[in-house]
């Protein structure tokens, strides 16, 4: 009887899956690349709108597929400044707060945006990962030189190289109201756009024995 439950007890450990247990640890400074699955911009979102992006290359460790593609990131939009009239620019903060692997486990996540590439115009400008929509400078300085360039059209027609200079600046002027009572363009970052995070603090993960597996949820109360 004692044989057989040494027996029993030999081969259910050998039975256990021991790279369950197995740990690895993504360290602080890892980059993570990823692309943005819906659009976002400071047109239509707020301050606190959740976002959601998926991993595009898998980070690996020791040979195994430590975070594989696919992986889901989460976080929200912690900082939404909508471009106004004198300072024509549109910022964002999108910050990463949780990781969830294929297979559904998740991960608490802190990591900082370092660039973004695919939008027109927008920059990451911060160590917070701030990112900047495109200015109206150009726009603008386009604008008053044509209304200077029509108002002195109009008054060398009227008054000479005198009625020149006067409708220049007149026109000039009523160029530079206008884009003071227009707002800047709003800052958009469309959905497929490709982001890499860095990783600011170190991500532990329980290694299983097969590439998706990937657990740290806590036990509930059926487990």
């Amino acid at each position: 009887m004692v044989k057989r439950t040494i027996l029993a007890v030999f081969v259910t450990l050998l039975s256990v899956p021991w790279a369950l247990a197995e740990k690895h640890t993504v360290p602080a400074g890892t980059t993570i690349h990823c692309r943005l699955t819906e659009t976002i911009s400071t047109k239509l979102n707020y301050q606190g709108d959740r976002f959601t992006a998926s991993v595009t290359e898998p980070l690996q460790i020791d040979g195994h597929d430590v975070i594989p593609v696919g992986s889901a990131l989460e976080g929200k939009i912690s900082r939404l400044q909508r471009p106004g009239r004198i300072k024509g620019v549109g910022e964002m903060r999108l910050a990463l707060e949780q990781i969830t692997f294929p297979d559904g486990h998740s991960y608490a996540l802190n990591a900082v945006l370092l660039n973004a590439y695919g939008a027109e115009g927008i920059r990451v400008v911060s160590q917070e990962g701030n990112v900047h929509g495109p200015g109206s400078k150009l726009r603008d300085l386009k604008e008053i030189g044509a209304g200077m360039g029509g108002g002195g059209f109009l008054g060398t027609l009227i008054g000479g190289f005198h009625g020149a200079v006067i409708g220049g600046a007149i026109g000039g002027g009523a160029a530079l109201v206008d884009t003071f009572r227009r707002q800047g363009k709003e800052l958009t970052i469309p959905a497929g756009t490709q982001r890499n995070y860095q990783l600011t603090r170190a991500l532990e993960v329980n290694r299983g024995n097969r590439p998706d597996t990937i657990s740290h949820r806590q036990p509930t109360a059926g487990d």
